[in-house]
């Protein structure tokens, strides 16, 4: 009986090759060289002063954003806002959020060990009293097919669905703001599909999927480590069916097709 379901298996994930023509490969998302994986802002609104990314219109023309670009090295860095005018004597809320280059966006879905510390806060140029609670980082923000990490230093919104008040609301700014902060454990983009992680997603790692879902399928144990699990849930359900299958094999059939890939859907959410 165990000698039937084995061939069933191996026929299941036969006929899954079957169903491509050809062998098209592409490179794996993962990008081992790549420096700079985006930049880091200060977001937020201290009374008329606000800022809420590139081009936003609620931006203030009277404040300069400072960003900071962040590497897949484990640094320290520091983003900080500069303001003209009177001033402000209240903050309503900030934050720093981490935005992407590209579509390996700065999650704990993209880099699982993902570490964000706050480090110190300067008003002015003076450091003011400052402890980061254990609430303050959102690292799986997803709005509008984007995903962010956001460190919350004032949130008395609401977002996310947590309340932080790691500085007061009082807090009076004449000159800027300048927030010193660590990053650890950015590892490179997880290369999703490449189940062997040889460099590039084909055939090979389609015929492994197939067969380790057919043989979960006929009641044998799974292979896959936890790893190989992560890479292979294409969709991020929590498990391997066929519906990974059904990603994997489209997504190597537009690459040999010549035509744009669409991206899984674990990397964009």
């Amino acid at each position: 009986m165990k000698t039937l379901k084995k061939v069933a298996a191996v026929l299941a994930a036969s006929m899954a090759l079957n169903a491509v023509a050809f062998t098209g490969a592409f490179s794996a998302s993962a990008e081992e060289d790549v420096t700079v994986i985006g930049t880091a802002s200060l977001k937020g609104q201290m009374g008329t002063y606000g800022y809420w990314g590139e081009d936003n219109t609620g931006n203030s023309e009277d404040l300069t954003n400072k960003p900071v670009q962040i590497t897949n090295e484990d640094k320290q860095y520091t983003a900080s806002w500069e303001i003209t005018g009177d001033g402000t004597g209240s903050i309503e809320f900030l934050m720093l959020e981490f935005d992407t280059n590209d579509d390996h966006f700065i999650t704990k879905d993209t880099y699982p060990d993902l570490a964000i510390t706050i480090d110190s806060v300067k008003v002015d140029g003076n450091e003011i009293d400052y402890k980061m609670s254990d609430n303050a980082v959102d690292y799986k923000y997803y709005a509008n097919d984007t995903g962010t990490t956001r460190a919350y230093l004032l949130n008395t919104w609401n977002a996310s669905g947590r309340k932080v008040t790691d500085i007061s609301a009082e807090t009076a700014v004449a000159q800027s703001v300048e927030v010193t902060f660590s990053v650890a454990n950015v590892y490179a983009a997880l290369p999703y599909g490449d189940l062997n992680e040889d460099g590039a997603v084909d055939t090979i790692d389609l015929l492994d999927l197939s067969l380790e879902v057919a043989q979960k399928g006929a009641g044998l144990p799974a292979t896959f480590d936890d790893r190989k699990v992560k890479l292979a849930d294409l969709d991020d359900s929590g498990d391997l069916d066929s519906t990974d299958i059904y990603y994997l094999l489209l997504h190597i059939a537009q690459s040999g097709a010549g035509i744009t890939v669409d991206p899984f859907p674990v990397t964009v959410k």
